[in-house]
């Protein structure tokens, strides 16, 4: 190569390291190892690399390890079309991903002994995932924008799609990693459509929606002060070009939803939004060219201050190349995403798929419920507990925020061990 570049070849945590007992020899196992290369000096330097790989069909790097320039191409992201079936490993190896583990997180005092309500602004949820007496969650207008006689409600337990139960599946797999049932109670705002025809009916109808659920957290809140309440929003605005000129939304920090989430932050609520699937090199066909890649793919509710924002990587962290890339659109927050999670991975308890920056949402949402059954919110608040998960996260690449990875991959395991020892020993 034409330049010294600094680079280290390092075992993807999902594949190493070879479990004790295992008869198998090293000839064997290398086959099943699933190596990344990290290069260090910036985006110049990795072009340099990248170029040296390709002039050089077999480039030993260390004892035994050859890397190839395969189709001459440098993988630095992946798109689900690339392989047959587009998904890799189940919802148990996400959870390993983000080390969900049950030993690590018992001795951290999890599940604590508060209740952690997750709300679900989605498509809707099956009756066998909300509760079966009492409360289940809000009926919200289908329509404000039709006259009074057609106005449609939709109500808790109807879903109009499977997206909603994906996305809580996910978030209860991980909120009851610990055997935490009894803790967690999953309700449902059903307001997304399967489709989003008209934006701006759309976005009055979650205006409407997020102010009755600020109402019903205001009001527990006299009865059951520490309960948790975390909302989890895995949807985002694909096509802002369709926004109302006279209330704009994708770059108005002060539009009526963003208020109505400040709101649900002051008073103890966490938010967690999906980065949205409009990443530059395989965008969902919903995208609009304006909204495709860094700087314009998150925007809106997705890119505010006080939301944890949540991008998208493989098991075995290799960042999917739909995620919604930072920073957030001119007039918003700039260092978003916040963190990834895992996608494009199998259900353990049902047919279907993880897809999506909403399969990562509904684990980050979960992450944050479990938290929430220990540490309430009037000792450590939504912004607070939000900073602990963006820094203990696993780190991708450099020890700074980055426009595709945030602040790196959400580890459970970390944030718990660190909240649990600061409660134990306070400054």
């Amino acid at each position: 190569m034409k330049a010294a570049i600094r680079f280290e070849v390092v075992a993807l945590p999902s594949n190493a390291p070879l479990p004790d007992g295992l008869d198998i020899t090293d000839e064997q196992f290398h086959p099943f190892l699933v190596f990344g290369i990290v290069v260090y000096g910036g985006e110049k330097s990795v072009r340099v690399f990248a170029d040296g790989v390709k002039n050089l069909p077999d480039a030993a790097i260390g004892a035994d390890l050859a890397v190839n320039a395969a189709n001459n191409a440098f993988w630095s992201h992946w798109c689900p079309a690339e392989a047959s079936d587009g998904l890799l490993g189940d919802r148990a190896a996400a959870l390993r991903t983000v080390h969900a583990d049950p030993v690590l997180l018992t001795a951290a005092g999890l599940p604590g002994p508060n209740q952690a309500n997750i709300v679900f602004v989605d498509t809707g949820l099956p009756s066998s995932l909300i509760p079966k007496h009492g409360f289940k969650g809000w009926c919200v207008l289908e329509d404000p924008g039709l006259a009074l006689k057609d106005v449609k409600t939709r109500c808790p337990g109807a879903p109009l799609s499977p997206h909603g139960e994906m996305v809580a599946r996910n978030a209860y797999a991980i909120a009851s990693i610990p055997n935490a049932p009894n803790r967690l109670r999953l309700l449902d705002c059903p307001v997304i459509p399967d489709g989003i025809t008209n934006l701006p009916v759309f976005l009055s109808s979650v205006t409407a929606a997020l102010f009755q659920v600020l109402a019903v957290i205001a009001f527990s809140r006299t009865s059951d002060p520490k309960a948790g309440w975390v909302i989890c929003n895995a949807w985002s605005v694909f096509n802002p070009t369709l926004e109302s000129s006279e209330l704009p939304y994708s770059n108005n920090p002060n539009h009526p939803i963003a208020e109505a989430l400040r709101l649900l932050n002051a008073i103890g609520a966490d938010v967690v939004f999906a980065a949205g699937n409009c990443g530059e090199f395989c965008p969902d066909p919903r995208c609009s060219p304006s909204a495709i890649g860094p700087s314009r793919s998150i925007n809106g509710a997705n890119a505010l201050k006080q939301v944890l924002t949540v991008g998208a990587v493989r098991i075995d962290r290799l960042w999917l190349g739909y995620s919604g890339q930072g920073p957030g659109v001119t007039g918003m927050e700039h260092d978003k995403p916040d963190i990834c999670a895992p996608s494009q991975f199998e259900s353990d308890d049902l047919p279907g798929r993880n897809t999506g920056t909403s399969a990562a949402c509904g684990l980050a949402a979960g992450a944050v419920a479990l938290f929430r059954t220990k540490w309430v919110h009037s000792k450590l608040d939504p912004d607070q507990l939000a900073d602990k998960i963006r820094y203990y996260a696993q780190r991708y690449g450099p020890d700074a925020w980055q426009d595709r990875t945030g602040h790196g991959i959400l580890d459970l395991a970390a944030t718990a061990r660190n909240l649990a020892d600061s409660q134990s020993n306070p400054p």
